[in-house]
């Protein structure tokens, strides 16, 4: 792949995680998740390279940060929203999405009431 670029628009559907490009909009299981540009076209590139290891390198390049550790920093406030667990990291190689943890639904929390 010559480099990477997120898409502007369209719909991206992975599991239970839902990413509106033309609405810069994105939701887990229903609930909207509040993420700024810059880490939903993350999510976008992400999501579109779902069983590929992508690098940092080519995420601060499609993203046109600096080298530095922005990608980190973006890819935290992903994992704040959506769980720590979607996005995997391979040792100097770059980070992966794991699917099966967005095909979940979150917990949710019952009211208690009497056991039968």
């Amino acid at each position: 792949m010559d480099g990477l670029a997120p898409r502007s628009t369209g719909e991206i559907r992975v599991g239970a995680l839902h990413v509106d490009l033309d609405g810069y909009r994105a939701a887990f299981a229903g609930r909207p998740l509040a993420l700024n540009r810059s880490q939903l076209e993350l999510l976008a590139i992400l999501l579109e390279n779902l069983h590929r290891v992508v690098s940092r390198a080519e995420l601060s390049t499609a993203l046109g940060l600096s080298r530095g550790r922005s990608v980190d920093v973006l890819l935290s406030g992903l994992r704040r929203e959506i769980g720590r667990e979607f996005v995997r990291n391979i040792r100097s190689r770059g980070w992966i999405v794991e699917p099966g943890v967005l095909e979940a639904e979150p917990l949710r929390v019952l009211s208690p009431g009497p056991v039968p």
